[in-house]
């Protein structure tokens, strides 16, 4: 038998030699036999790229198309946002999203379907991996599930200044996962949805309006000129709104002072300014009343005492 040892040579405790691991026969070494299956080969070479090419050139195809057309729409809807007063800027970064992710999903399946790989099971088993990936990333989906509820409640818009949960800003962008704001240093936050929807939120600009109270301490018999400079004071700045009417009342009463609150009302955009240029108008006024520097203990915002707040707000 061809390959095997002589059975003489075990009998006599020889080693036997070792079969070779392919020897060639007659048939293997004949040219016309080798050419034939070098023909062979490449003919099912030729069949298999024949048959993927237009696949693999149709996939080419979807992937630049649905991309060019993800970019197109997402175009489209920007520039909707831009010409329409009625679309919500906030809904704009959420619409460009789902646009984006429903696009890569559709062209993958496309693309998978095209080469020939059956979808259906594919899915079922990112289906499997989905849950268990959704399991260990809680964390993600409670902050898409409160992009969710912030879009659909709205408590708050692009540019609109907000205070939650320490976080302080302008808001820039609402996303599914996070909302990109503005602090007032001009530094840019990255807080996840779930920080300020599990949080109580303070609305800064919704109401159009703010209410600034300043508190005037003055010495001495200084409280008659001091109110007329006051009301002075609130007809120079612009910026005070006439209704409701701004009030100037006696506050308090120490031992030799008096301290003088005032009551206004101005738009939320000039909150800011007013809260700097109010005061310095004042303590004007007040040396073009004549009143000495020394009488003039003290000038500053007051904030409504949250115990007592119907001293300032009327209900």
């Amino acid at each position: 038998m061809a390959g095997l040892a002589d059975p003489g040579t075990i009998r006599q405790g020889r080693p036997a030699a070792p079969a070779p691991f392919f020897l060639p026969s007659g048939d293997d070494m004949d040219p016309t036999l080798a050419v034939a299956r070098v023909n062979s080969f490449a003919g099912v070479a030729w069949s298999w790229t024949a048959a993927f090419t237009p696949r693999v050139v149709a996939a080419v195809i979807i992937i630049v198309g649905g991309l060019l057309l993800s970019y197109w729409l997402r175009r489209m809807v920007r520039g909707m946002a831009a010409r329409s007063h009625r679309f919500d800027p906030t809904l704009e970064p959420v619409l460009i999203a789902a646009i984006r992710y429903s696009f890569v999903i559709l062209i993958v399946l496309l693309v998978l379907n095209q080469l020939g790989i059956q979808t259906t099971s594919l899915l079922a088993v990112l289906g499997a991996a989905g849950l268990a990936v959704g399991l260990a990333l809680q964390g993600t989906l409670s902050n898409i599930a409160a992009g969710i509820m912030l879009l659909w409640l709205r408590p708050f818009r692009i540019g609109d200044y907000i205070d939650v949960n320490h976080i302080s800003g302008r808001v820039e962008e609402t996303g599914l996962f996070a909302c990109v704001i503005r602090t007032y240093d001009g530094a840019r936050l990255f807080a996840p949805n779930s920080t300020i929807w599990n949080f109580a939120l303070r609305n800064n600009t919704a109401t159009g309006r703010r209410l600034l109270a300043i508190g005037v301490t003055l010495g001495g018999d200084a409280e008659t000129p001091g109110r007329t400079a006051i009301e002075a004071a609130l007809k120079a700045v612009p910026g005070v709104l006439d209704n409701p009417v701004p009030e100037i009342f006696l506050d308090s009463v120490g031992t030799g002072n008096v301290t003088l609150t005032c009551l206004l009302w101005t738009r939320s955009t000039d909150y800011g300014r007013m809260q700097r240029e109010i005061a310095a108008r004042i303590r004007a006024e007040l040396a073009a009343a004549g009143i000495a520097p020394a009488d003039i203990l003290g000038i500053a915002r007051v904030a409504p005492d949250p115990a007592d707040p119907m001293r300032f707000v009327d209900l």
